[in-house]
């Protein structure tokens, strides 16, 4: 029958409050990290009904067809490629961001070697990725090996991208948003369709990825993998699909175009810009030429505007004097008419007649002197001819330094033309020098003087009509040549324009035209046409690409069954996601969380475990910290591990034969030599090789055979040194191949052995022939046989590459400094997130999708779990106890229903919030019902106290049954100790004085007693009875007793030295009590322990024949004027657990009551504190007794006497001593040597008294 009482049907209705309130903790998404964390238990943990790792690949034999006929299996196997230390130390590398060159032949060969289906790299090929440190030319070259590699195969390479949430160079953040866009953020489609603004991720660009024949060339899947759902750094839900579309894409490509301009164009268009270069260089020349002869026609018009104003002021002056001049024969006609006419007024007119002839006189004068020199002056004429014959003497020397250095052409004929315009006006000059002036003056003809004047002014006329015409010559001249040079320069333009477009220097921008965005020149101010698209292509795209993002994993799936986005459908209300074949049949189906994230079903660990490497390690470390012991004793069993990885070899029994496994299988001689001092005990420390050379040989080694990783069922992988290394091998065994294969064909050809069998035919006994037969047959032997060996080498290498085939290689960062790492449910320890991505292919393509169950079924399983715990807590019928923990296996029981469940189906079975709810309520419900009996023991307490010991009180509580008479045989030590002399106390001490006494005793000596793990059994009067090993067993229990009786004798010290202070307190009494002294014994052996007494009174004490003992030794002790003795099985026990403690023997005695003799020793420190004295008195003390045993009384009391001068209690002089071990045995020896004990004696004393 069921018993719960009235207390516990409470307790039972307010426990279920508590699977309640779990209900509510977990609806509110309290505990979500506990429940991720269970699901992590049940992948992964040792736990019985977890599920473990899994191979995905081995759970369906499906198959589909690609590429028209191909047959690949439906759920493909993923291989990882990683970028390791070991890659990051190759020299192919370079410096961080590393020669993009590199992976395109690494990738090169998984594609063409390997017959790998997809590569899908976890590295962000982005413009961002890019140091600014590195040189333009470099990364361009860089990026365009790995577009190399897209354009040959467009569909197979899948680049990685990522939002990152900072805008990449080419679009901003007024195209797109950098962000990843979450529904469960609030991302809208219609909003992004309403502003055209879309989410645009951190992307390769071109020349990566490109534009030809209408199409965009390369995939890119995001790697993209942000917090969701999880409470550490677990990654366990990835989003598959970010939407997208809108200007960006077209925005990068263009934009990556741009900017690669100047280092792509000058090789696309190199004929084109060394013609334009040559053209350019002849115009230079004409244009030079032009601009020489320009400035020779300036300078010839320079000089023709000089005399043409000479000419012209030449003119002029004459001009006017002519005008004069005729003005003054009109007057002088006139007046001499008027004279002629009119005699009778010669009076009159004549004055003004013969002033009129005057001013003509002197008109005429000025004018003749004018023509000379315009002054009054004579003309020099001897100077002008000076001048003229210098200028002549300076043109002849320019024109000779001309024809010498026609190079200087530029420069000198300017000044020739300069001086030869001077030389003009100087002959000009001389040749207007007319001799009719003197004439005039010397009175000659006015009329011929007259002549002379007129035909100079129509000289000077006609040279000034020659100036004018000469000088609109040359302007017309100037203005052809101008007009020519504007030509040239314009050309030049043109030329330079053309020479800056093709080289890609020129500006640029992107214009976006009719749908299109356009790469164009750039336009000038005011223009807002198309543009003029710059000559390279791609240098137009469609300006919007309606194209969603999808993850790494999705891309590369999409790539292995030859699809594109057209293939992916999202159900409408975002909870299911669904790749089509081409024929509309369903390949994948996954469900989403948020309309976007599927949650990653973890196969495996990262990688298995390695033996090799775990040695391999454990000798790295060794070497480090000059451990030369443990690195030695590592190498046979490293070596023996990595040589049982060959095939067909058979390993030597003898590890020094290991080096010639090497030699036979092709390792090079330096590798042979580091393995046979590695391996020879005989090597020193010093020429020890260090673990660089131990890895030099095991990659050495490596090379022939398959790495083991490639070989896991779970997560196959390499480095991408290995598939460079193997790609290398390749070329090197082919090459080898071919020209063996020519040799032997050469061989076996008719010009050499078929031309020695025919001439065999011909002449058979020619030895000769028989000879040379002889060599060409060995050495086509020779090459047939190194054939063979090349071959089963090329086979190695293809075996190799066989393990890519038709896989998803997942390429990506392993080495740490890269910091992509995190830990999975299976690795604690950070591992690479490309797993990630290769557990996502791994989780869509096998189906095998963790399915969890809705939250009712959570929140029912709770309250159920809840409601039975509580009702087993609370029940207290019969076998009560049994109950409560049948509960608790009931509750291991679900938990492994929980395990088992997922490891068959993959189903979540609620056990969190169930366990939490049950291991609550039962622990609650059992600490209340813990209290309720407590208050029934404090009754039992109550009740009972009076009547037995409190021990005995507690120990019927624990147990609760009533106490009963008995005990059991139990290994103790017993300890006894006793007050010497108590009786002088009880006679002079006040009964006040005494219980003072003996309680300040008493505690300081329980104390120690409790502290060093005692069992106090019970006070007589000034004795101590205890006990250690019982109740509670120790395995120290002897150790622990003499360590008390040491203990106390210190304490007993520190006592005596403060009651040396109270001598007002302890009275006439103080030299009393100032000189207490503790005797104590110890006993280890088998005793029977436990409740003792009658029926209705008893204790928990220890009885039997040891116990006795242990009294006797604490008794006995005075005989020997020792204050601890313990027998030898006490000493002997005690230096099992420790030797820390000096012990000396006394004795071997036979005590009252006994009759086997038992050995006694006195315990007389710790070894640590022990003084130079007390060693020496502990020495001579031993030999004393030797002596004593062999019966050489006078020998022993000798070594007895210095023993008692070195003693540490001395009477007199330690307190309360009056006797010690020496001093009795000297008393002892004296009475032996008057009554010696016989030649039987067997050493043992006897004691007449307890």
């Amino acid at each position: 029958m069921f018993k719960i009482s009235k207390e516990s049907k409470i307790t039972f209705f307010c426990l279920l409050t508590i699977p309640l309130i779990w209900i509510g903790v977990n609806h509110f998404g309290l505990i979500d990290g506990w429940k991720i964390k269970s699901v992590d238990l049940r992948l992964s943990s040792n736990i019985p009904g977890s599920r473990g790792q899994l191979s995905h690949n081995q759970t369906s034999s499906a198959v589909v067809i690609v590429d028209g006929n191909k047959t690949i299996p439906k759920i493909p196997k993923v291989v990882y490629v990683n970028f390791d230390s070991a890659t990051l130390g190759m020299d192919d590398v370079g410096e961080r961001p590393w020669d993009r060159a590199f992976f395109r032949d690494m990738s090169m060969a998984l594609l063409e070697l390997g017959k790998a289906r997809v590569l899908a790299f976890d590295f962000a090929f982005t413009p961002k990725s890019v140091s600014k440190m590195v040189p333009k030319e470099n990364s361009f070259r860089s990026d365009k090996a790995m577009g190399e590699l897209v354009l040959a195969y467009p569909d197979n390479v899948v680049l990685g991208n990522v939002y990152s949430g900072v805008s990449t160079p080419f679009v901003n953040d007024s195209i797109a948003d950098p962000f990843p866009p979450f529904f469960m953020s609030g991302y809208s489609n219609q909003t992004s369709q309403i502003s055209g603004n879309f989410h645009y991720p951190e992307s390769p660009t071109y020349p990566m990825h490109n534009y030809l024949d209408d199409n965009y060339i390369g995939r890119a899947g995001s790697f993209t993998v942000p917090p969701f759902r999880e409470s550490d750094n677990i990654p366990r839900w990835v989003p598959i699909w970010f939407p997208a579309g809108g200007k960006a894409h077209a925005y990068n490509i263009l934009g990556g175009k741009a900017s690669n301009l100047p280092l792509e164009m000058p090789s696309e268009h190199g004929n084109e810009i060394s013609s334009l270069q040559n053209k350019l260089k002849m115009l230079d020349n004409n244009l030079t030429k032009i601009v020489g002869h320009l400035t020779k026609v300036n300078t010839e018009l320079t000089v023709a505007t000089e005399n043409r104003d000479l000419a012209k002021k030449k003119y002029s002056t004459f001009a006017e004097g002519q005008s004069e001049l005729d003005s003054l024969d009109i007057a002088i006609a006139n007046f001499s008419k008027t004279l002629a006419d009119n005699p009778g007024l010669s009076a009159v007119i004549s004055p003004q007649l013969e002033t009129r002839e005057n001013d003509k006189l002197r008109l005429l004068e000025k004018l003749s002197n004018s023509i000379n020199g315009l002054s009054s002056e004579k003309p020099n004429i001897q100077g002008v001819k000076k001048e003229i014959e210098s200028l002549e003497l300076i043109l002849s020397n320019l024109n000779n330094t001309l024809q010498s250095n026609a190079a200087l052409s530029a420069v000198i004929q300017p000044q020739i033309d300069l001086k030869q315009g001077e030389l003009s006006l100087l002959r000009q000059k001389l040749k207007s020098s007319v001799p009719n002036l003197e004439f005039a003056q010397e009175g000659k003809d006015i009329e011929l003087i007259e002549t002379g004047i007129r035909a100079e002014l129509e000289a000077r006329k006609g040279l000034l009509s020659e100036a004018n015409a000469k000088v609109e010559d040359m302007n017309n001249q100037l203005e052809i040549i101008k007009k020519k040079l504007d030509e040239l320069d314009e050309l030049k333009s043109e030329v330079m324009m053309r020479i800056e477009r093709l080289t890609g220097l020129a500006t640029t921008e992107l214009v976006e035209s009719n749908e299109s965005l356009r790469l164009v020149y750039k336009r000038k101010d005011g223009d807002n046409g198309q543009g003029q698209l710059v000559d390279s292509l791609p240098n137009e795209v469609p300006l919007y690409r309606e194209r969603d993002i999808y993850t790494l994993g999705v891309e590369a799936l999409l790539s292995y069954y030859g699809l594109d986005s057209e293939n992916i459908s999202i159900s409408e209300d975002g909870s299911k996601f669904s790749i089509f074949n081409k024929s509309g049949d369903v390949l994948i189906e996954a469900p989403l969380e948020e309309n976007q994230w599927v949650e990653v079903n973890w196969f495996s660990r990262w990688k298995e475990d390695s033996v090799v490497g775990s040695l391999l390690l454990e000798a790295k470390k060794a070497y480090a910290v000059k451990d030369y012991k443990t690195y030695r004793r590592l190498m046979p069993e490293i070596f023996s591990k990595i040589l049982a990885e060959l095939e067909d070899i058979e390993l030597p029994q003898e590890i020094s034969d290991y080096p010639m496994i090497l030699q036979g299988i092709g390792i090079g001689s330096e590798e042979i030599e580091i393995t046979q001092r590695l391996l020879s005990a005989k090597t020193s420390n010093d020429e020890l090789p260090d673990f660089e050379d131990l890895s030099k040989v095991q990659e050495a080694i490596a090379y022939y055979f398959i790495p083991q990783t490639l070989k896991s069922k779970y997560n196959p992988m390499c480095g991408m040194k290995d598939i460079i290394q193997y790609s290398r091998f390749h070329e090197t065994v082919r090459s080898k191949i071919i020209e063996i294969e020519r040799k032997i064909q050469l061989l076996e050809g008719p010009t050499a052995l078929e031309k020695i069998n025919a001439a065999l035919i011909k002449d058979p006994q020619n030895k000769n022939y028989k000879e040379q037969q002889k060599k060409i047959l060995d050495a086509i032997k020779q090459n047939k046989q190194n054939l063979d060996v090349q071959i089963d080498e090329m086979n190695r290498i293809k075996d190799f590459f066989s393990y890519f085939e038709d896989a998803i290689i997942m390429v990506g960062p392993e080495e740490k400094t890269f910091n992509d790492l995190a830990p999975t449910p299976f690795d604690k320890s950070a591992t690479p997130k490309v797993a990630v991505h290769g557990n996502l292919v791994k989780t869509l393509s096998s189906g095998i999708y963790i399915k969890r169950l809705p939250l009712q079924v959570d929140h029912a399983a709770t309250l159920g779990v809840g409601i039975l715990m509580a009702f087993l807590a609370v029940y207290q019928g019969r076998g009560a106890s049994w109950v409560q923990a049948a509960g608790i296996v009931l509750l291991l029981g679900y938990l492994f229903m929980g395990f088992v469940t997922f490891s068959n189906s993959h189903v979540v079975w609620p056990i969190t919030a169930p366990a939490c709810a049950g291991i609550s309520t039962s622990f609650i419900g059992l600490a209340v019902m813990v209290v309720i009996e407590q208050k029934a023991k404090g009754r039992l307490k109550g009740m009972f106290g009076s009547y037995v010991s409190s021990e005995l009180v507690d120990q019927m509580v624990e147990s609760g049954e009533e106490p009963s008479l008995g005990g059991q045989e139990t290994p103790i030590t017993a300890f006894f100790s006793d007050v010497q002399a108590f009786s002088s106390f009880s006679e002079l001490l006040s009964p006040t004085g005494l219980v003072d006494l003996m309680n300040e005793y008493l505690t300081a000596m329980t104390n120690i007693l409790q502290e060093e793990r005692g069992t106090l059994d019970k006070y007589i009067g000034d004795a101590i009875v205890a006990m250690y090993g019982a109740p509670i067993p120790m395995d120290d229990h002897a150790y622990q007793s003499v360590r008390t009786a040491i203990l106390m004798q210190q304490e007993q010290i520190k006592l005596r030295e403060k009651w040396s202070y109270e001598e007002k307190k302890w009275g006439s009494c103080h030299g009393l009590v100032t000189k207490m002294q503790t005797r104590i014994g110890c006993n280890t052996g088998t005793a029977t322990v436990g409740n003792m007494g009658a029926l209705d009174r008893f204790n928990y004490t220890m009885m039997g024949d040891m116990v006795n003992l242990a009294a006797r030794c604490e008794s006995g002790a005075k005989a020997y004027g020792a204050y601890i003795m313990i027998t030898e099985e006490t000493k002997i026990e005690s230096e099992k657990t420790r030797d820390d403690i000096a012990f000396r023997y006394l004795d071997r005695i036979v005590v009252k009551g006994r009759k086997q003799p038992v050995a006694m020793y006195e315990p007389t420190g710790f070894m640590s504190e022990l003084s130079q004295e007390t060693q020496d008195c502990l020495d001579c003390f031993k030999k004393g007794i030797d002596k004593y045993l062999l019966q050489d009384w006078d020998g022993a009391l000798g070594m007895f006497e210095k023993a008692k001068n070195l003693e540490p209690n001395k009477p007199g002089v330690t307190p309360g001593v009056a006797d010690n071990p020496s001093i009795i045995l000297i008393d002892r020896c004296k009475v032996m040597k008057e009554n010696p004990p016989g030649s039987d004696w067997d050493g043992v004393y006897v004691m007449t008294s307890k």
